[in-house]
């Protein structure tokens, strides 16, 4: 699939439920760490950490980039397989759905954000979503009768069904983007990116 898919965290949890790696060479009869740290959830999902690419920050409400993130470009076969599975393919996960990671890495978080680049260099439109929401939007855009689209979503708390910090910001920030009207049309893009 030709998407790039990240997830920048406001903060750094301990992520013992992954499986830290880096590759390290010998010389000497020592070991040295070479290449960059990667996290493993399961065979099929990796993150790497890196900095932000400034145009995603661009997108991002001020008040979120007044935060400390930590991103995460995900890599591996799992958005792939995801992509499979929401078309109709069985996935045997072992044990580490795809789902699972992002329940999990998402609701530990005070604050996120995910970024799905369609063809690594499209964004379309930004929300702001609970973390059912995001993957449900996450699958939908994977389905093959569907348009895609590459989009942020901001994250909203589990138990609140509107954030005023985050439409305020987003309306304000953003030229050209719409503020919500209510909360019946967060499940709609809140504001088209161009």
């Amino acid at each position: 699939m030709d998407a790039c898919f990240e997830i920048l965290l406001s903060t750094r949890q301990t992520l013992d439920y992954l499986e830290v790696h880096q590759e390290t060479f010998t010389w000497g009869g020592v070991e040295y760490p070479q290449g960059e740290k990667y996290y493993v959830w399961g065979k099929y999902i990796k993150l790497v950490e890196r900095e932000i690419p400034a145009h995603i920050i661009k997108r991002l409400p001020p008040v979120y980039g007044n935060l400390q993130w930590v991103n995460f470009s995900v890599q591996g076969k799992g958005l792939d397989l995801l992509e499979s599975e929401v078309n109709g393919e069985q996935i045997d996960w072992e044990g580490k759905s795809f789902d699972d990671f992002l329940k999990l890495i998402l609701t530990e978080q005070p604050q996120w954000v995910v970024v799905f680049e369609w063809h690594c260099d499209r964004l379309d439109s930004l929300y702001e979503q609970n973390v059912s929401e995001c993957i449900s939007q996450i699958k939908n855009n994977l389905k093959w009768e569907n348009n895609r689209e590459g989009f942020l979503v901001l994250s909203v708390p589990e138990n609140e069904i509107y954030s005023s910090m985050s439409v305020g910001g987003v309306a304000q920030t953003c030229q050209g983007f719409q503020p919500l009207a209510n909360s019946e049309s967060r499940l709609k893009p809140t504001e088209k990116l161009r």
